[in-house]
């Protein structure tokens, strides 16, 4: 499945997922191409070759729009931004979030998560490399073009239109092609896998989340281009059963606080009972605090710190 002036690009990943894809959208003049792949030298040669293949030369892509920051869809932005000299794009709160990110290789309220998670020291210095080693060639970006939501960027046959989707990253944006029906929709909206959904100080990640999809329900797609997977159809029974997972995850959680009072990590435990990679595990804890968030603000969990902080997290009274 493919639309019209839009190239999708797969690129390597060193990850259980493996690839990611890119997308190429024909300017009047050029390219704008959408996200760059994970910074490794395999997705550089992969992306360098497709591009060759096509008889593209860096210099022709006039902009670079980055749904979220991500390894996997900014890592090669700084080398692409250099070889090209294209015009940046991203949302404003992205870019904000990313100069905080930039500063630790790691989210700036990590230690904080770790302490309310009851997360083992020596499990959380192994999350903490995991992480830094990925990001710490990340540094601030100062886009040419900071979006709000609601833009339309000008494309051969139309225009792409912004959507803010914040919940999987504070400044996620889609692109909607009003005249051809199409989404390139990030990670907000994937066929197969739900996105990490992590959590944030003072935010009800998940509720912007849920808000997100639910944004997208009256627009018209013929088809969804992911940064993961095949182009899809059907983007309103996926929104449906994202959000049914999310409440289902909910009730799981709910069920296991219920037999005892737990932490976070704990949860994690429960839930993938199998045992989780410090990268993964790092994602799943973030994961379990967003919804433990969720079901605090709603009134159906409550939490009260022992043990020097960890949060021990039972059904409200």
């Amino acid at each position: 499945m493919s639309v019209p002036g839009v190239q999708t690009i797969t690129l390597p990943m060193p990850w259980e997922l493996e690839s990611v894809n890119v997308h190429l959208v024909d300017l009047d003049d050029g390219y704008l191409l959408v996200d760059s792949g994970i910074g490794t030298p395999e997705c550089f040669d992969v992306l360098a070759g497709a591009l060759a293949d096509r008889k593209i030369e860096w210099r022709e892509i006039r902009q670079l729009c980055l749904t979220h920051l991500h390894p996997d869809h900014i890592g090669l932005s700084w080398k692409i931004l250099d070889l090209s000299g294209a015009r940046l794009i991203m949302h404003r709160a992205e870019a904000e979030y990313l100069a905080l990110v930039a500063r630790e290789s790691r989210a700036p309220f990590f230690e904080e998560a770790m302490l309310k998670s009851g997360v083992p020291a020596d499990l959380e210095a192994k999350m903490d490399r995991a992480l830094r080693d990925i990001r710490r060639h990340f540094r601030e970006h100062s886009p040419d073009w900071l979006l709000e939501g609601g833009e339309h960027i000008p494309v051969r046959g139309g225009t792409l239109e912004a959507v803010w989707t914040p919940g999987h990253s504070p400044g996620h944006i889609c692109l909607y092609s009003p005249e051809h029906r199409y989404l390139i929709s990030g990670d907000h909206i994937l066929e197969f896998i739900t996105p990490n959904i992590g959590w944030h100080p003072g935010s009800d990640m998940l509720a912007h989340y849920l808000e997100s999809l639910e944004k997208l329900n009256p627009f018209d797609i013929d088809l969804v281009l992911p940064s993961h997977g095949t182009a899809f159809r059907g983007h309103r029974e996926r929104i449906r059963e994202t959000a049914e997972h999310h409440d289902q995850r909910c009730g799981a959680i709910l069920a296991h606080i219920t037999r005892e009072p737990m932490t976070a990590y704990g949860i994690v435990q429960q839930v993938w009972p199998r045992g989780l990679t410090p990268f993964h595990q790092h994602f799943a804890v973030f994961e379990i605090l967003a919804h433990l968030e969720f079901m605090q603000r709603r009134g159906r969990v409550s939490a009260e710190s022992r043990n020097g902080g960890a949060l021990y997290w039972e059904p409200a009274a």
